[in-house]
């Protein structure tokens, strides 16, 4: 429903009668003497005497209102002729039952039959006769402004309604105000049940302690907020947590404040950000950590062992027969196998260990905190046993060893580079000793001793 502005007619009054009484229809109860007239044409909206209905004075500012040509051209017309014909039900109900409104808006039809935005107030003229004093403005600019303005709110809110990103107002005190549906979706909460609620619904308990502390800081200005994105996690009406990325405007009106939040779920990026993060970590087909990863795993490892003792283990896993699955089956049962392979080595270790596939056929072990090397080798023949089962693939059972060469630190290095090609070149020693085995490094297997053309093919 339209509201129009209430022009109140008390000014009215005052130029007829000096403000001594409470309305302007006072203004006509002395009759029709010139003084009376010469007053309400001081009036610069439509002022008009009906009585039974008709005109019997109207005002010049009314003429030119309504596109008459003189004043006489509306005397002894019934007012009525003058609204527009939907409206015309409320002046047949009666001029008095309009007396008993303050202000109605209507439309009223010029002579010409063009029409324009009315908003007239009728009064009660005391009397012998029954007279009404009925007082018009034109509202039409401010029709079109409210129009205008409604037309903004519904572009507005169709744009709030299909943007993605949740958008949220709140007060000072922390209670919101409104809410897109993006943002009801997202919380997963119906329409219009998050006004009134406070922004602590939308966040855990540990991020509504530090909402708390951080809003309480900006409103007494010792904490800055506005002008950066920070991510938190959201938390749904059903108790599910996302990631969200939050940046916030502030709006001052008045002594008043609203917060503008503008959210995203970046549930996504962090997938995808995860996802990267793994390749560059893990080998693809296996799942395994990478060399990059081995590597700084061992660091790790070393560092430790370093700090507090003791040692730890690294082998080198090279596959026996491989090479002929691959060439006779095909890649895709070489790759079932690998898998396969990667899972029973992932069995044969503790969790705090680390198995990494490192080239085709290749795996590294790095078992971290053994008491002795004994240790290590019976981890070597667990592997060992492991692969003893054939690898089911099809049609075809595929039987693949293992030649595993072990290096312990601090025993036979000093750094993750000698370590780590100590049980290299004790791995090609079980390679060359017939494969399916295993091997500590010793000082009397130096690298330069093996001979790469001594291994038998398809090792």
């Amino acid at each position: 429903m339209l509201t129009t502005p209430h022009h109140s007619t008390d000014d009215l009054s005052t130029i007829v009668v000096g403000g001594n009484v409470p309305s302007s229809a006072a203004a006509a109860q002395a009759g029709n003497t010139a003084v009376d007239r010469e007053l309400l044409e001081l009036v610069s909206a439509l002022v008009c005497i009906l009585r039974q209905g008709e005109v019997v004075f109207i005002n010049q500012a009314g003429v030119k209102v309504l596109g008459l040509a003189s004043q006489a051209d509306a005397l002894g017309m019934a007012f009525v002729e003058f609204v527009e014909s939907d409206y015309r039900f409320l002046v047949d109900a009666g001029w008095e039952l309009l007396a008993e409104e303050e202000f109605l808006p209507l439309k009223l039809m010029r002579r010409d039959g063009s029409l324009f935005e009315a908003e007239i107030r009728v009064r009660v003229i005391p009397g012998p006769e029954e007279q009404f004093l009925l007082e018009a403005r034109d509202i039409s600019k401010f029709v079109k402004s409210a129009e205008a303005l409604r037309e903004r709110e519904e572009r507005l809110q169709g744009v709030l309604a299909s943007v993605a990103e949740g958008i949220i107002t709140v007060d000072e005190r922390g209670l919101i105000e409104s809410a897109n549906p993006a943002a009801e979706r997202m919380f997963g909460h119906g329409k219009g049940k998050l006004v009134g609620q406070h922004i602590g619904v939308l966040m855990g308990p540990e991020q509504r302690e530090h909402h708390q502390e951080m809003f309480g800081q900006y409103l007494s200005g010792s904490a800055k907020l506005m002008g950066r994105s920070v991510e938190s996690m959201g938390y749904r009406a059903d108790g599910g947590r996302f990631p969200m990325e939050i940046s916030v405007s502030e709006l001052r009106y008045g002594k008043g404040r609203l917060f503008t939040g503008i959210l995203r779920d970046i549930s996504e990026r962090k997938e995808n950000e995860e996802r990267i993060k793994r390749l560059a970590h893990h080998d693809t087909l296996t799942g395994l950590p990478n060399r990059n990863l081995l590597n700084d795993r061992i660091s790790h490892a070393l560092a430790r062992v370093r700090r507090h003792g003791g040692r730890m283990a690294v082998l080198y896993v090279d596959l026996d027969k491989f090479k002929p699955i691959n060439d006779t089956l095909g890649h895709e049962a070489g790759d079932a196998v690998l898998k396969e392979v990667a899972r029973r080595l992932d069995n044969c270790v503790r969790s705090s260990d680390t198995v990494s596939r490192v080239g085709g056929d290749e795996f590294v072990v790095v078992v971290e905190e053994i008491g002795r090397p004994g240790e290590a080798a019976m981890v070597a023949r667990k592997i060992i046993e492991a692969l003893g089962t054939p690898v089911p693939y099809e049609d075809h059972s595929c039987l693949v060893g293992a030649s595993i060469g072990i290096a312990v630190f601090p025993d036979d290095g000093n750094t993750m580079e000698e370590v780590s090609k100590a049980a290299d070149v004790a791995m090609y020693r079980v390679k060359n000793s017939g494969r399916n085995g295993y091997c500590f490094y010793s000082d009397s297997m130096p690298v330069d001793d093996i001979d790469l053309a001594e291994l038998p093919a398809g090792a």
